[in-house]
């Protein structure tokens, strides 16, 4: 029979651990009370378990959590749920600390006593492959990534197999592997719609899955209307998970099917971030803002209660698509002041990971540099995006093609043309490794603009016939809107009037929606100077919008340079950011 004082003291543990607010100090002394009490040793390593997991969750006392937990550990002789938890929980205190060898070494340990218990097994794979991800060892991860889906098809677990080839989908995406993340994908939306059981936790499979279709075809592939459909059915269905009782994802019927990608908060902010990436890309500028803003006012609330590094990542991306939606608008003085807040949420994420660091950091430095390029300080621009392509990691294909097209932008206006080819050899070859129909519209259309400074009319009006067809199939509307701007000032200079006035006023069009002030102003411009070679009626109407466009830009301009943010950050390319407070 039970010792009465050991389970007073358990009970009274557990009253302090639920009551409303939580008093962790007071069930924390009743559990240490316990262990003064003679217990057998498997009740004792519960103790101690209980203790550990307490401290790890609940206090920064991470000295007394790893001493409970390694008592536990050696208390608990069998490979049972106490030794198991123990070690896991060790090891993730370990890689809190950086200490990633020895969490993997006591993860290993777990991982082999664990054959025969499926749910430990199955959590500690994942464990495992967290780790090896945070490092970016993705090659060992993937060699995890396919014990676990052996081991989820040996004992017929198909909810934990699709999680598991669908972790093996996104390492693929990292690593920039479209065509192989595709196929992974294939077949996982067929057998999670065969699945039966909890409605929540099936429901945010398919979130997993749509989540990663749509990063594989539209920022992968360029496919931004092919994709538009997967994203209404991922809006569907984080609305269909919203509308179920929260209480339904812990009603646990299957061990193995609990594992969970990531909280309902979680998913809501990353399908705000999935639309607006999405709106951005297609030109629906303020459609981007919009979910932007609401996404923000959803983290600020997260945020009172959640610090983790994944909600700091996704608000970071949000400044980088609110920053580059501002400079398209022509809103300089409000990019440069979010580039601010941006250097300050870096120095606030302080990540684990050296290259993250670096990465975050060479982000504001593009940034940066696209801000300079819309003021026309084309050195400052220059010196920026070099500095983000001095350390870039090789598989970040696409950010190293963005920086060099807008190197080309920059050599073209001040006709640097000798610096402008080898860059543009670096593309060409970017392009024969790559699917995307965004870099091949972007790539025909600079290849097009260097034909042109050959006077080689024919290979220019052809790369641009290429580019204009490939964004006009998948909504790319800003590089049309470009293309068309191009043609327009290509036929004008042909003395072809018709064929010119008929470029501009698509590209008016276009404009009208996106809306890219600067592009206005180019278009606008133009078409005054044919309205004055036709003598066109509408000439007086047109200079009146170029005076208006120009004057607006001009103010944004005066604002934004006469900000401390503008003289602190734009000659920075080395060293920590000098950012405002």
């Amino acid at each position: 029979m039970a010792d009465p004082v050991y389970l007073a003291l358990l009970g009274s543990a557990e009253y302090f651990r639920t009551s409303t607010p939580p008093n962790y100090r007071l069930a924390i002394q009743c559990l240490q009370a316990i262990l003064t009490i003679r217990l057998p040793p498997l009740i004792e390593a519960k103790i101690h378990l209980f203790l550990g997991r307490l401290y790890t969750q609940h206090t920064t006392n991470v000295d007394m959590a790893s001493m409970h937990l390694d008592k536990a550990c050696h208390l608990a002789q069998m490979p049972d749920d106490i030794k198991l938890e123990s070690l896991c929980l060790l090891a993730k205190i370990y890689s809190n600390q950086n200490q990633f060898a020895s969490a993997i070494t006591l993860l290993q340990q777990a991982y082999d006593l664990s054959s025969q218990q499926p749910y430990w097994h199955c959590r500690i794979i994942f464990q495992i492959i967290g780790i090896y991800h945070s490092q970016e060892d993705y090659n060992t991860a993937l060699y995890y990534i396919d014990r676990g889906i052996e081991f989820s098809a040996r004992i017929n677990a198909l909810f934990c197999q699709i999680l598991f080839q669908l972790t093996k989908a996104m390492l693929r995406l990292l690593v920039k592997d479209y065509m192989d993340a595709q196929n992974l994908l294939k077949p996982c939306l067929d057998r999670i719609n065969s699945l039966q059981g909890n409605f929540s936790h099936i429901e945010t499979l398919r979130i997993f899955y749509l989540v990663l279709h749509i990063s594989c075809s539209c920022f992968g592939l360029g496919q931004i209307k092919s994709s538009k459909n997967a994203l209404i059915q991922l809006q569907q269905s984080i609305q269909n998970l919203a509308s179920r009782p929260e209480e339904e994802a812990y009603i646990i019927t299957n061990p193995l099917e609990q594992f969970t990608w990531l909280s309902r908060d979680h998913l809501n902010v990353l399908v705000y971030l999935l639309t607006v990436f999405h709106s951005m890309l297609s030109g629906r500028l303020e459609k981007a803002l919009k979910y932007a803003d609401k996404a923000q006012a959803q983290i600020e609330q997260i945020k009172n209660m959640d610090h983790s590094p994944f909600l700091m990542a996704v608000e970071m991306l949000f400044y980088e698509c609110r920053i580059q939606s501002h400079l398209i608008y022509g809103n300089k003085s409000v990019a440069i002041k979010e580039i601010n807040t941006l250097c300050r949420l870096h120095t606030a994420s302080n990540p684990m990971n050296n290259n993250i660091a670096i990465q975050r950091s060479l982000t504001v430095h593009a940034l940066l540099g696209f801000y300079a390029t819309s003021l026309n300080f084309n050195e400052a621009a220059e010196a920026q995006f070099a500095t983000a392509l001095r350390t870039r990691f090789s598989g970040d294909k696409e950010f190293r093609f963005f920086i060099l097209a807008n190197l080309i932008i920059i050599y073209l206006r001040t006709s640097k043309i000798a610096n402008l080819v080898p860059i543009l050899q670096q593309i060409n070859i970017e392009l024969n490794t790559t699917q995307s129909a965004i870099l091949h519209s972007i790539g025909n259309l600079l290849n097009g603009l260097q034909n042109l400074t050959q006077t080689r009319i024919h290979e220019a009006k052809e790369l641009f016939r290429r580019s204009a067809n490939l964004a006009s199939n998948e909504d790319l509307n800003k590089i049309l809107a470009n293309t068309f701007i191009v043609l327009g000032h290509m036929f004008f200079r042909m003395h072809s009037y018709q064929e010119s006035a008929n470029m501009l006023q698509s590209a008016i069009t276009i404009n009208q929606t996106i809306p890219d002030y600067t592009a206005q102003l180019n278009t606008m411009s133009l078409l005054r100077d044919l309205y004055h070679v036709c003598n066109d009626p509408r000439l007086a109407e047109t200079n009146d919008r170029v005076i208006q466009l120009n004057d607006n830009l001009q103010k944004d301009y005066q604002s934004a340079v006469a900000l401390a943010e503008h003289r602190h950050l734009l000659t920075w390319t080395d060293g920590a950011c000098p950012m405002i407070n």
